[in-house]
């Protein structure tokens, strides 16, 4: 029995599982399943029965009471009809007294139905003493036979019991089921109802608006000045107002009219009354009721509609947005209207004008700009339109450079805008290239891929001066295709895929093309493409594409700003910084002229005072092939510009006899800019070409002038500059020869070593800013030996141990005299500190070990001993060079390091140190350090 009952509870679930929403509809197909589902059931218990002494005990007539609960007595007595014929058929008499048993449960079901409702989410407790009733027929007919009468005192009851437990089971089963749905269901009713008014939400409206039939019709409304009856009244007031509003929208139609609250005042009506007419009218009538039935705080309460009706294959979000362009324009033209969005036949929205006048008067106008309204004053520019200039002045006002999601919500405005477009792409210019910045309605590949301008050109698939002139250009079917086709064979095989993959290639049925055009060059690409009708893109859609394409110029022409005066920073700080000397100066200058121009080629010419003429460095930039430049005083248009105090430019040098070398130069437009200094003598001349089809403009004049006014200033600082590093290399030069003088060293040591270093150095490749440091260090190398006394200074014997620890000292005295100097060179401190230390360790003063020591100090110590070798002592001959490099080779992994050692003589063998004079004998004096410590 309690498999049976085991049996029964699985039924029974599966049961209520044919139950999958609330409130429980009338399906007849789900009827009969569930019918059938009992009386398999029924069959199934009856099957799998408890046998006592002949008899069955099961639970066979629960799913007949619960089928005859929900249906009747007729579907309950076809659920036993599957049970009762089988059981006829193995025994006439048993198919008898299930029949007499089975219609006395639909009898007594049928009349407890009222009572016991199955679809009532919830089993009350006081209905569980009816369970047992619809089954006190069930066993009866066991009286009918003597057998029977001897058990029915047992069997009865427990049978009765039994199907009464099992009843309550799977009620309780069902109930649970139907409790559930209907938790659900009050759940998804929650979360899709405003909760002030009780309309629907947005939740619930976007869902209903994406299943809007084409044909149907969209209106949304809005109430005019509530922030107002906020502001003055409180926001209780405003939510009365806004429940005011929900309880007149729920007074319509309701079959066909489902109002929504989509946020703060802004309501939604989703009609489908079979033609615009009538949805327009019901909505003129509501617009006239609302200031009708207004009462106190907020009596002339009124609302300003936009409707608009779904076009066959409209996406959800352009119907929205049609609807709320003509909510905007009802708005801006006087409120308390209805704007109908008509579009197709040139007059974009039509507007029906409630109040004093005619009510419900249509006047046909344009969306914008159009026509006006009587009283109004011209249609203002639709919300899309407005939004994209209030982005657009914001980005102006942030003054910053913009990023790719700045330009990809400036595209974004433009495909909302524009009608017809679904998609689309903004390409920036970059050098000689377009960069697809944003893009909209396409794969991610697209983004960041690098255009050719032949490829733009031949996708604009019109002549170039209409490109150039920014002319917009409408493409469709196969001359879209073929343009398309054309501006992929001069693209890399990996930008075409990428296209492809992107979707550009060929989904879209027509594009419109906008070359932005910002100072007679195109400096970026607008494209908005459709999928739509073949005549997408009308003269209105295209107005307001151009309208975007001057957005776009705008915010380019203040990033250009913004770069201009980034090029102009970094020139001022490599220049200023930088101790590259004047070629590297003119290559900056010339590069910062390149990029600030976008030109082709740029070079400077400076002012030879000695040949009295203006000589180029050959720091030419971008295609130069000129060579080097001199022009003689007078000649070319840089003197003119020298003369004449001003920027001068060219349209084509072609067409002007005074250009220099112009046959050289083809067509090219040029710019020249003098250099003077503040006292008008002149330091150079900045020399500008580029293609003569981008001649250069006036603005550009200006910018060329800015630079050349700061490359004058740069240029005249450098020359100061120069000049105090000429007085401070004398200056240490001359301690250097007084220290000479003191110490009766050979005399011309201090120069002879700088150009051995010098030389040195300038074969190993070091760099103009390290041979500064070089040459600095080696003029003050032995400036410590100012502290060390004359009496060990000057003693022509050997050293004590006492004495030369004096002499070593002067290695860290000499390092903190030269570390108070103002301007010298880091490392020079370095040579004059570390030129004793030895590679294997064993130098002074600080015990360095091989690449511990300071390069430049590695470095000079070959030079500083090999000129103490070849030099004449009172106390010995100046040794030969050979034999000199002999001793270095000693040296060589113990007290040189050995690349430089063999560098050092490589060099001195193919004759680099040959132009160094040496003297021939010193003065009387003591021995030196660089000669006492040379190898033996």
């Amino acid at each position: 029995m309690l498999f049976n009952l085991s049996l029964l509870v699985s039924c029974a679930f599966l049961l209520s599982l044919s139950y999958h929403e609330w409130p429980v509809r009338r399906r007849r197909a789900e009827h009969v399943l569930r019918v059938a589902l009992a009386s398999g059931a029924s069959w199934l218990l009856m099957m799998y029965a408890l046998r006592l002494e002949g008899f069955r005990l099961d639970l066979r007539y629960v799913p007949v009471a619960l089928v005859t609960l929900r249906y009747g007595p007729l579907a309950g007595a076809l659920t036993l009809l599957p049970a009762l014929l089988w059981r006829a058929a193995e025994d006439l008499h048993g198919g008898l007294a299930t029949a007499l048993s089975g219609l006395s449960v639909v009898a007594l079901t049928g009349a407890l139905r009222r009572r016991l409702p199955v679809t009532r989410p919830q089993l009350r407790a006081r209905d569980l003493w009816l369970a047992p009733v619809p089954f006190l027929g069930v066993g009866l007919p066991l009286l009918l036979t003597p057998q029977g009468r001897s058990v029915a005192a047992l069997y009865y009851p427990l049978g009765v019991l039994l199907s009464a437990a099992g009843a309550v089971l799977a009620l309780g089963i069902l109930h649970s089921r139907l409790r559930l749905l209907s938790l659900a269901h009050t759940l998804r009713t929650q979360a899709r109802t405003d909760d002030l008014t009780g309309l629907s939400n947005r939740r619930q409206f976007d869902e209903d608006l994406a299943a809007l039939d084409p044909g149907t019709q969209l209106v949304l409304l809005d109430l005019d000045h509530f922030k107002r009856i906020n502001d003055t009244h409180g926001h209780a007031a405003g939510d009365r107002a806004l429940e005011h509003v929900a309880a007149l929208l729920r007074e319509l139609d309701p079959a066909h009219l489902r109002p929504y609250r989509v946020g703060g005042e802004e309501f939604a009506l989703l009609a489908d009354l079979g033609a615009e007419s009538r949805a327009r009218a019901q909505v003129e009538a509501l617009l006239r009721e609302v200031p009708a039935a207004g009462r106190g705080m907020w009596a002339g309460l009124t609302l300003s509609a936009g409707l608009a009706t779904r076009r066959p294959g409209e996406s959800a979000a352009a119907l929205f947005r049609r609807a709320d362009e003509a909510l905007y324009l009802a708005k801006t033209n006087g409120r308390g209207r209805l704007v109908v969005w008509t579009p197709p036949d040139g007059s974009a929205a039509r507007a029906a004008e409630l109040g004093a006048g005619a009510p419900g008067t249509e006047l046909a106008g344009q969306g914008w700009p159009g026509p006006g309204l009587p009283g109004s004053g011209p249609i203002q520019p639709r919300h899309s339109v407005w939004q994209a200039l209030r982005t657009t002045v914001g980005l102006l006002a942030e003054r910053r450079t913009l990023h790719d999601e700045d330009w990809t919500e400036v595209l974004r405005l433009a495909v909302d805008a524009v009608d017809g477009a679904v998609g689309g792409s903004l390409a920036i210019r970059e050098g000689r290239g377009f960069r697809i910045c944003a893009a909209e309605g396409y794969g991610p590949e697209l983004m960041g891929l690098t255009l050719s301008e032949a490829s733009q050109q031949r996708w604009y698939a019109r002549s170039p001066s209409a490109w150039r002139a920014g002319r917009p250009r409408v493409l469709r079917g196969a001359e879209l295709q073929a343009a398309s086709v054309s501006s992929g064979e001069v693209l890399e095989d990996g930008v075409v895929r990428a296209l492809e993959a992107a979707g550009r290639g060929g989904e879209h049925e027509a594009n419109l093309c906008l070359p932005v055009v910002l100072g007679g060059e195109v400096v970026a690409h607008l494209n908005l493409d459709a999928r739509g009708p073949a005549d997408a893109f009308d003269d209105q859609s295209t107005e307001v594409a151009e309208l975007f394409a001057r957005q776009i110029a705008a915010l380019l022409d203040l990033q250009e700003r913004w770069r201009e005066l980034g090029v102009l920073g970094e020139l001022h700080l490599r220049v200023g910084a930088g101790r590259g000397g004047a070629v590297s100066v003119d290559e900056h200058l010339s590069q910062a002229a390149v990029d600030l121009l976008r030109a082709r080629w740029a070079v400077l010419l400076r002012y030879d005072p000695a040949g009295d003429r203006l000589l180029s460095s050959g720091a030419e930039i971008a295609g130069g092939d000129l060579g080097p430049v001199e022009l003689p005083r007078g000649e070319g248009l840089a003197w003119a510009a020298l003369r004449e105090g001003r920027t001068l430019r060219v349209d084509d040098v072609q067409q002007h006899p005074g250009v220099y070398r112009r046959a050289q130069l083809g067509h090219q437009a040029m710019l020249v800019a003098p250099l003077p200094t503040h006292h008008l003598e002149p330091l150079g001349v900045l020399v500008i070409t580029r293609e003569a089809e981008r001649p250069f403009l006036p603005a550009d004049e200006h910018l060329a002038l800015m630079l050349a006014s700061l490359a004058a200033r740069l240029l005249e600082r450098g020359a100061h500059v120069q000049d105090l590093r000429a007085t401070l290399e004398a200056a240490l030069n001359t301690l250097g020869f007084a220290l000479e003088a003191r110490d009766f060293e050979t005399q011309g040591h201090t120069e002879r070593v700088q150009a051995h270093a010098l030389a040195f150095g300038q074969a190993l490749g070091l760099c103009a800013e390290r041979l500064l440091g070089l040459r600095q260090g080696a003029a003050l190398h032995d400036i410590g030996k100012l502290g060390v006394p004359d009496a060990v200074l000057l003693k022509p014997g050997r050293l004590t141990p006492q004495e030369r620890e004096v002499v070593e000292g002067h290695v860290l005295l000499g390092a903190a005299l030269t570390a108070r100097i103002p301007f010298l060179h880091p490392e020079a401190i370095g040579v004059v500190r570390s030129h004793h230390e030895r590679w294997d360790g064993q130098g002074y003063p600080d015990g360095l070990k091989g690449e511990e020591i300071p390069p430049l100090a590695r470095l000079f110590a070959l030079c500083d001993v090999y000129d103490a070798l070849v030099s004449a002592r009172p106390y010995r001959p100046a040794l030969p060079p050979a034999e000199a490099l002999a001793l270095l080779r000693a040296g060589r992994g113990t007290q040189f390091d050995p690349h430089l050692t063999d560098r050092f003589v490589e060099l001195w063998q193919a004759g680099a140190f040959g132009s160094v004079r040496h003297a021939g004998t010193g003065a009387p004096g003591r021995r030196t350090d660089e000669a006492e410590a040379a190898p033996r």
